[in-house]
């Protein structure tokens, strides 16, 4: 790719400059190649910084440009993450969205890191994203994705795969990108508003992007929990006082980011808050309108990067405050339980009736302080040596937990904190990870990298972890990749700290999750932005961790071994148009550790399939379809409900771009043909499963400056 851009800009700049070079004298040629050789060298910069030479990576990537998907219509950072091969999507009874990467641990967070502009955003409680995917697709410049443990990134460990983020920060001579407003509207009385603005000054750039968007989105749900049992335990019967109706699944967020470089100096700093509907309850009864999760998120990192001679050093520094904030209905009128704070101080069972329901306000806040230093060093022959470390302090800075009082039934709130608390607050833990890595190009056609990360924490040790990939060009349209590599996941604070919980139930013994990864690819570019990638996996994943409504408690039971293949096209079938394919299968068997049989994956759609098409009317409108299948999915061994049905969507965009006054209006249709959407319930919980959007509408204005 670097080669083939080098060429493009030789053939560009002889070009541009064919008339003058006839005029111009012998003497001045020396300068003229010159700058030619400077363009080289610039464009080349920017292929690489950008990953526009994606498929000579020594991972399996997909990239997507943000000006791409909104021609499609693509609201968010969720909907883009739906077009990615081996990738389906999971919610929870809080309606904590995430990413499935080729159907490992769908009950599961964490499993993939998101970073934006190159920060962890992952929060500590869930050890997961769920409020950044929300993010306008407006506010993304690029994604990419790495699907597969191979990616690891100032020591960050990516166990299924790693989405990267960049925004309209990232700029270069020649490519900057515009200021600019955006306003939708759309179902569910969304509304949105936001910009992105650039400074820039000498050696200052300051940029800054900033959005609002709330909606009134409520989905039919039910019938609830209390119909399989919640809240049924010691003798007492519920299940009359489950409900059916719409689940709130409201949002309202906004969000701040700053980017600024000063020299080699730079300050990465976000405000989030995010606030949504309790959506199907905390304690699995519906919730009324009035409930709500707060999930803020605000990070500050310091950066230092400097070139010297052949050293690069990279220093960063950062802290991340993220909190799980809910206040909610947890029990309908009249749900009669015993006093579970006295039960659990004596085991006495004294009865109580909360005529008026059960009411609770939960609230964990943990704070991030993280510094990494890395060196790399390009002085030896063939090889580029990259070493460092990153250390990161977790730890709880506040927990508080008020129910109903349990004595009385009362639904006044009493102050449980310190005597029957739903979170350890005193949880802590600190992660020191030392990585080493050579990048190693034997000839023009093949390279390899290899290194390790060694992980040690105050709680399980992750131990030595490699990884080696190989990139073989047998020419610059056909390239081979083969990667080993090992990773784990960490349990998530949820996993390990929660408390006094009857649907969870932590587990400080947890071991982390670990997989072993094996994958091949082929990539066959017939141009500069059209190729065909396939590739095979298999993996190994041990430890997996997992509970039930029935056994609340989070365990490592669980050993997976997944395999599978993705095939991806992009490309044109006219000079007016863009069209891009995927389909991805996943297969593979589950044993529950000491157990002698082994069962079907379950929650995993074994095959996807994905694509679009673009069609460029003339310089001022294009029209879209962009097209998703999802098969069905098993269900967990005794579960015995039918499995979740397959669905298909189509949605249509159409985008008008007014060059004269730079601005762009589009409209998209979703889900044209009304497709019953679901994500699978874990059993004993929600029996009709959580249904999703069904035919709705967006509008779309940009302005840029």
């Amino acid at each position: 790719m670097n080669q083939t851009l080098s060429y493009m800009a030789v053939v560009l700049s002889l070009v541009i400059n064919a008339t003058g070079l006839y005029a111009q004298p012998i003497a001045k040629m020396d300068d003229i190649l010159a700058s030619i050789s400077t363009d080289i060298q610039h464009y080349t910069e920017v292929a690489t910084v950008t990953k526009q030479n994606e498929a000579y990576q020594p991972y399996i990537i997909s990239v997507f440009q943000g000006q791409e998907l909104e021609k499609l219509g693509v609201a968010n950072l969720k909907e883009a993450l739906l077009l990615v091969p081996g990738v389906d999507m999971a919610t929870d009874n809080v309606n904590t969205k995430t990413p499935i990467f080729r159907g490992s641990n769908s009950l599961a967070f964490g499993q993939s890191k998101l970073f934006i502009d190159g920060t962890l955003v992952n929060n500590v409680f869930f050890d997961a994203y769920s409020e950044y995917l929300g993010l306008p697709i407006e506010m993304i410049k690029r994604v990419e994705v790495v699907r597969g443990p191979g990616s690891k990134t100032d020591g960050v460990n990516a166990y299924a795969g790693s989405i990267h983020v960049i925004t309209y920060a990232e700029d270069f001579d020649g490519f900057e990108s515009s200021d600019k407003l955006v306003f939708k509207y759309g179902s569910y009385d969304y509304k949105m508003g936001g910009f992105v603005k650039t400074y820039k000054a000498d050696d200052l750039k300051v940029f800054i992007d900033f959005y609002y968007q709330e909606d009134n989105k409520k989905l039919p749900a039910g019938p609830d929990g209390y119909s399989q049992g919640s809240m049924s335990a010691f003798g007492f019967d519920n299940t009359n006082l489950s409900r059916n109706g719409d689940a709130p699944v409201w949002l309202q967020d906004y969000s701040l980011g700053l980017n600024l470089n000063y020299k080699d100096f730079s300050v990465k700093a976000r405000i989030l808050e995010h606030t949504q509907g309790n959506a199907y309850g905390i304690n699995l009864a519906l919730p009324e309108n009035g409930g709500r999760v707060k999930l803020p998120s605000y990070y500050l990192e310091l950066g230092y990067n400097k070139e010297i001679n052949n050293y690069t050093v990279d220093i960063k520094a950062g802290v991340k405050y993220d909190t799980f904030d809910s206040k909610d209905k947890l029990g309908p009128d009249g749900v009669n339980f015993i006093d579970m704070v006295q039960f659990d101080t004596d085991y006495t069972e004294n009865n109580v009736t909360f005529t008026d329901g059960i009411y609770g306000e939960h609230l964990a806040q943990q704070r991030t302080l993280y510094q990494s230093s890395y060196l790399k060093y390009k002085g030896f022959n063939k090889h580029i040596i990259t070493t460092g470390y990153r250390y990161v302090k977790e730890e709880t800075v506040d927990m508080v937990s008020k129910l109903s009082n349990w004595a009385t039934g009362d639904a006044a709130l009493v102050d449980y904190t310190d005597i029957y608390p739903f979170f350890d607050k005193n949880a802590k833990r600190d992660t020191l990870i030392f990585s080493l890595q050579d990048e190693y190009q034997l000839n023009d056609s093949l390279g390899f990298i290899y290194g390790f990360n060694y992980e040690q924490t105050s709680d399980k040790d992750a131990g030595f972890e490699p990884r080696v990939s190989m990139v073989y060009q047998l020419d610059t349209n056909n390239i081979f990749k083969a990667i080993y590599s090992r990773s784990h996941r960490n349990p998530s604070w949820q996993e390990m700290y929660t408390m006094n919980n009857h649907s969870r139930v932590g587990n400080t013994t947890l071991e982390p999750e670990k997989v072993d990864a094996f994958e091949l690819a082929y990539v066959k570019k017939y141009s500069s932005d059209t190729y065909l990638q396939t590739n095979l996996f298999y993996l190994l994943n041990k430890n997996q961790i997992h509970h039930s409504a029935t056994d609340p408690q989070y365990k490592n039971i669980l050993d997976t071994d997944l395999y599978g293949l993705e095939f991806e096209y992009k490309g044109h079938i006219s000079d007016e148009d863009q069209f891009y394919l995927n389909y991805s299968y996943v297969g593979g068997r589950s044993q529950i550790q000491d157990a002698a049989v082994s069962e079907p994956l379950s929650n995993v759609s074994h095959h996807l399939a994905k694509g679009y098409y673009i069609y460029r009317i003339n310089d001022s409108f294009s029209l879209s379809a962009l097209a998703k299948y999802v098969s069905s999915k098993e269900r967990a061994s005794g579960d015995t409900r039918n499995t979740v049905e397959a669905y298909s969507t189509l949605d249509s965009a159409l985008s008008y771009m007014n060059k004269r006054y730079d601005f762009t209006v589009m409209l998209s249709l979703k889900n044209i043909f009304d497709a019953k959407v679901t994500y699978p319930s874990p059993p004993k919980t929600y029996s009709q499963d959580y249904e999703q959007e069904r035919r709705n509408f967006l509008i779309a204005l940009k302005k840029e400056f």
